[in-house]
């Protein structure tokens, strides 16, 4: 059985919804199609600025006796455009520190269907500046589950 990241996704994706000050951030709460501007994978055309992007990166799984343990990484994206002050970094900020004040050591508020979390821990951020003036603010998350054999 290999890593499910389905329910991996969903427990991603509930603790965003139940943060609602990221949901402010990125201007939410929204319609609920949209996961209030949070995508899976990758962003719409022409979207509503700000937005979050989330992705799978890859995961190892180890098994003991009587444990499967899954370390997966996942890659968060922020996205921002301010035509009038392209180079104002503020909003982009604000929506990386309420991304990271839900996630960082969230495996209290996450919860995956059939595993425990053990632990969630940020990695490595960038910003990357695009041609058309939208600011990106990428991290990723080291989520660490098990469940029993």
């Amino acid at each position: 059985m290999g890593y499910d990241i389905s329910a991996h996704t969903v427990g991603i994706t509930n603790v965003f919804l139940n943060d609602a000050t990221l949901l402010a951030a990125l201007g939410g709460p929204g319609d609920g199609v949209t996961q209030e501007r949070l995508y899976d994978t990758k962003g719409i055309q022409n979207p509503t600025f700000p937005y979050a992007v989330f992705q799978f990166i890859g995961s190892v799984t180890e098994r003991t006796f009587d444990k499967i343990i899954e370390l997966a990484n996942w890659q968060f994206s922020m996205f921002h455009q301010d035509l009038d002050s392209p180079l104002d970094k503020t909003t982009i900020n604000d929506i990386f520190n309420k991304l990271t004040d839900a996630y960082d050591d969230a495996e209290a508020t996450m919860a995956v269907a059939g595993y425990s979390v053990t632990w969630v821990t940020r990695g490595p951020s960038f910003f990357l500046p695009t041609e058309d003036n939208t600011q990106q603010l990428t991290t990723t998350y080291s989520i660490r589950t098990e469940k029993s054999r």
